[in-house]
């Protein structure tokens, strides 16, 4: 039947409107309800005649109790407000997007609904559909508490970076942090503006051959480039800046990002002779090979673990700015909470020569832990040991003390006989029962650490001590 006048759009509205008078109640929320989580028809007093959930996940809220009663009176107090609007056929103007209300549950969190209303000319019954948004509302608490963290995070990142620059600002030695690519001023402290420059303004962003004098500047310019590919600080003396003053500087490489960045300490050539008793002396005897090109994070050291060489890639493994702090330490100072494991590991190369796959625990400079396996070398004639450190994404088996408990624990323990003193096995397992009793004490009162402490017969200082000695701060009960 062809509409009259061509108004399709008023015959639509015509169809829908004959169609709700020839519907029963039951017909009408159960065909509004396909596209709906919750169906109410409410009478012109505001009474609740039907509900109907076509979200099942809704039962649970007991929801068809409010059949019989005002609408407003199954909302929270603040939701009133937004009922009455709702229903008031004399608003105008209705929110797009509906209603956000919500029902109060007793032991339960309010379950929040965004209702729309239609209403149509000569039914008794107001047509209010819900939509449930307890999914929506934990996104957002979600994404409100990791706002909140990140927040947390960089306020202490703030805080941290205003503690380490007051203390680079009001340090008494002069020193000027210098991009190693463009040799361009960084950072540079009070101390080192009122040696350097020559009006008194800041001197960053400017070239650090400015600061020098023209004689001076090319002897500065060798020594920024030895040090960039030097271990070892290196030292200028009578250098003449630009304000024609005599100084001394020692220039030390730092990585920073993955580039070789400078810092140079400076101070006026008359107190040469005191700061000489402070220069560290060069270290002898270092191995020379290059291990530079290799793709792994290597380092070589002595038959006892001392550091004799070491690449790049090991420095950003460990956050050491510089190999000068490296070489000449154990290499146990980075598997402090594995010291065992580095026992094992040459006692074996003693044995085998070659170790392959051995996994361990390394502590950065950061105190940071990583999960590692370490494949070794024993070279005889040199009295060396190779050491190529690959980081693991995976939790790996460790070759440790096992926990007490478990069927294999005496095999565990017998393997470790001979290569590992009795008195570092004693403490080590006791470690580990010492840490078992803590997960135990925190398991059984739900991480509650005072009371944790109260049954293990510690003070509530002692066991934080012993939290962070185990690494258990953020320590959460299994569930």
């Amino acid at each position: 039947m062809k509409p009259p006048n061509g108004h399709s759009e008023a015959t639509g509205f015509m169809v829908a409107d004959h169609l709700f008078h020839t519907l029963d109640p039951d017909s009408i929320v159960a065909l509004v309800g396909l596209g709906a989580d919750i169906v109410l028809l409410v009478d012109d007093s505001g009474t609740v005649s039907k509900v109907h959930l076509p979200n099942k996940d809704l039962a649970e809220y007991r929801l068809s109790d409010m059949v019989g009663k005002q609408l407003q009176d199954c909302v929270t107090i603040e939701s009133v407000a937004k009922i009455n609007s709702m229903l008031n056929k004399g608003t105008a103007n209705h929110p797009a997007r509906g209603y956000q209300v919500n029902h109060p549950l007793s032991k339960k969190n309010d379950l929040p609904i965004i209702y729309s209303a239609f209403s149509y000319k000569g039914s008794p019954f107001t047509i209010v559909v819900g939509r449930d948004m307890r999914q929506q509302m934990m996104d957002q608490q979600r994404l409100v508490q990791t706002q909140m963290e990140l927040e947390a995070d960089y306020r202490e990142l703030q805080e941290a970076e205003t503690r380490y620059r007051t203390a680079f600002k009001i340090a008494t030695t002069a020193s000027v942090m210098v991009d190693g690519e463009k040799r361009t001023v960084l950072e540079a402290n009070a101390a080192a503006t009122a040696l350097l420059s020559t009006n008194g303004n800041a001197i960053v962003g400017k070239p650090l051959r400015e600061m020098f004098h023209k004689q001076d500047r090319d002897r500065l310019g060798d020594g920024v480039s030895e040090a960039r590919h030097n271990p070892d600080p290196v030292q200028l003396d009578g250098l003449k800046s630009a304000k024609n003053e005599e100084v001394s500087a020692t220039i030390r490489a730092y990585r920073e990002n993955g580039i070789t960045n400078l810092i140079l300490t400076l101070w006026p050539s008359s107190a040469t002779e005191e700061t000489q008793r402070h220069r560290p002396e060069p270290q002898k005897g270092r191995a020379t090979i290059d291990l530079a090109d290799l793709p792994e994070a290597v380092v070589q050291t002595d038959a006892d673990g001392k550091v004799t060489a070491a690449n790049t890639l090991f420095l950003d493994l460990i956050h050491a700015p510089t190999l000068n702090q490296v070489v000449g330490r154990n290499i146990a100072t980075w598997f402090i909470n594995a010291a065992i494991d580095l026992r094992v590991l040459y006692s074996r190369l003693s044995d085998e020569h070659v170790v392959r796959g051995f996994s361990s625990t390394l502590t950065d400079n950061l105190s940071g832990d990583r999960a590692v396996q370490i494949s070794a070398r024993l070279s005889q004639e040199q009295a060396s040991v190779q050491l190529v450190i690959t980081p693991q994404t995976t939790t790996v088996e460790r070759l440790t003390i096992p926990s007490p408990g478990v069927p294999d624990q005496a095999e565990g323990f017998s393997s470790l006989v001979g290569k590992v003193p009795l008195k570092d096995l004693m403490r080590e397992s006791l470690d580990v029962i010492e840490k078992i009793c803590i997960e135990a004490a925190l398991d059984q009162t739900n991480n509650n650490r005072a009371y944790a402490a109260e049954i293990l017969g510690l003070s509530r200082q002692s066991l934080y001590i012993k939290l962070r000695r185990h690494g258990l701060e953020d320590y959460r009960p299994r569930s």
